[in-house]
Order: C-alpha cells, then sequence, then structure tokens
C-alpha cells in the first residue's frame, strides 16, 4: 500500500476498485467478536497463501446509519473489517478456507471510491478532533459523504505507544 504518512491535512484522493477479505459485525472494538474477526481475516489470507503485512481497514456506522458515528457510545456500532485479498483467490477457495476457522469470511469487490482522508496520529479513542476535521473539510471542498467513514490500520496497538498510532481516516465522498 502506497500510503504518504505524514499527510495530517485532508486531501481528495481516489481508493482503486479491489478484491477485499471482509467480516461484518456489531458492537465495540474491545469485544471478544472484533478480535476474532481480525483474527479470522489474517488466517484465512495466511491459509491462502498471502503474507500479514497489509493493514487491517474497518468501517464504522451507527445503529444502521452510515453516516453516524459516535464514538464515545460503540454499542451501537456497525462494523466492517477487511484486509487486501490475496491475488487471483475466487470466492468458493475463501469459503473454503474459511470454514476450516468456522469465520464469516467473505470475498468482496470494493469499487473504486473518491475519499478525503487525513492521518490521525495518537490513540483511537482521540479521533473526534480529526474526524470533526475531515467532516469540515468535505463540506468545505462542496462534497457530500456517501458512506461510512473508514480507518486504515497503520500500527498495531499491541507494540506501538499510543503517541506513534497512525490511523488513515477515509470518508467516501460524491465524486
Amino acid at each position: 500500500m502506497d500510503i504518504d504518512t505524514d499527510v495530517i491535512t485532508p486531501v481528495l484522493t481516489v481508493v482503486p476498485a479491489r478484491d477485499v477479505l471482509s467480516v461484518d459485525g456489531t458492537g465495540a472494538a474491545e469485544e471478544p467478536a472484533f478480535a476474532a474477526a481480525i483474527r479470522a481475516l489474517f488466517a484465512v489470507r495466511r491459509l491462502l497463501g498471502a503474507r500479514d503485512d497489509v493493514p487491517l481497514e474497518g468501517s464504522y456506522a451507527q445503529h444502521g446509519d452510515p453516516l453516524r458515528f459516535e464514538l464515545d457510545s460503540p454499542t451501537g456500532w456497525h462494523w466492517r473489517l477487511l484486509v487486501p485479498a490475496p491475488p487471483g483467490v475466487d470466492a468458493a477457495s475463501v469459503a473454503a478456507a474459511a470454514a476450516r476457522f468456522a469465520a464469516p469470511v467473505h470475498l468482496r469487490r470494493a469499487g473504486a471510491q473518491l475519499v478525503a482522508q487525513l492521518l490521525h496520529r495518537g490513540r483511537y479513542a482521540d479521533e473526534a478532533p480529526s474526524i470533526a476535521t475531515l467532516a469540515r473539510f468535505v463540506g468545505a471542498q462542496g462534497r457530500e459523504p456517501i458512506g461510512p467513514h473508514t480507518e486504515v490500520y497503520l500500527t498495531d496497538p499491541a507494540d506501538t505507544p499510543d503517541e506513534r498510532m497512525r490511523t488513515l481516516l477515509r470518508q467516501p465522498v460524491r465524486w
């Protein structure tokens, strides 16, 4: 993935179409289902012959509203976690690999998207000002958000100090 990790001011960019492995779920990131989804995605990816050195992505909505996201109220979160699919896999091979782990991992085709994005530095719990900055940028560009925001996790919280955490925040907007 070619991401400029120095971008801290919002920009418009195109995320190209791609095949992804994904798991859908609900609830807070601290709940067991979230961690299980992450493990399943990377386990299926490994079983399909790919390495783990790709960032995890998560798209978040609230109570069924794709444009609503309350950082301090994760009970109503609806999330989709994903990682890039290995080249050349098909739905049947993904389903067979997922069945070995009893995991709800699916192959999906993510269409190209125009997104506003910025790099958030620091803890996930401190993203609110960055998300607000991104929303203001979208409005200032005369754009309209068209779906849930996405977070691309560039660092691993298990082995990265809070002050070194990096998350790319993306908001899909109308072309």
